[in-house]
């Protein structure tokens, strides 16, 4: 059986590169961090965390009456690894056997991938990510083991260099290559039919 293990959805970033915020791009008729949350808290996480930052006003409202724990991240501006901090801090506190991360403009994470991913620790891995051009990233689940690793982690580094030093398990993502950094990615995914796929087994 699987150890319980929780999930932290990172949106506190400030969307430079796009120019707003893409946390609150339309899909489907909701934003795209509530399209984000709404797939996570559909898996098996037992709990699931959102961490905000830049925008946090407009990321709470876009969340509202969401069955999430938001998690304000003070330290934002010095990118990616405070956010990690953060969920690996939340997670800590609560005992939790593993975290799955997740980014805010990754549209295309199914509670599906998330279960995989968690299933992977659940067989002894200590962390599983998700492999994806020629990469491995996140998503991806970490063991409460790693828990001080990803509190070590500063700067705008993310967690790819802890899934190599780890050997971490590789769940086959194809559809990661799709996230929002331009302008050029709003259109593709405003050209999606992201909501047909609604089952998200």
């Amino acid at each position: 059986m699987t150890a319980r293990w929780d999930c932290a959805v990172l949106a506190a970033g400030a969307s430079r590169r796009l120019g707003r915020p893409k946390q609150l791009l339309p899909v489907g008729g909701r934003t795209l961090v509530r399209h984000v949350v709404e797939r996570a808290c559909a898996s098996r996480a037992a709990r699931v965390a959102v961490v905000v930052g830049a925008h946090a006003l407009a990321v709470r409202a876009a969340l509202d009456g969401a069955a999430v724990t938001v998690l304000e991240n003070p330290e934002w501006e010095e990118g990616l690894a405070s956010s990690i901090r953060a969920a690996a801090r939340w997670a800590a506190g609560r005992r939790a056997a593993a975290l799955a991360i997740v980014l805010a403009d990754q549209p295309e994470i199914t509670p599906h991938h998330l279960n995989r991913l968690a299933a992977e620790h659940g067989a002894g891995a200590a962390a599983a990510g998700s492999a994806y051009r020629g990469v491995l990233g996140v998503p991806a689940v970490f063991d409460a083991a790693l828990f001080p690793a990803l509190l070590a982690l500063s700067g705008d580094r993310g967690a790819a260099a802890l899934l190599a030093e780890t050997r971490a398990a590789t769940v086959p993502w194809p559809a990661g290559a799709v996230d929002i950094d331009t302008e050029a990615d709003v259109v593709r995914l405003r050209a999606a039919d992201l909501t047909r796929q609604s089952d998200d087994r």
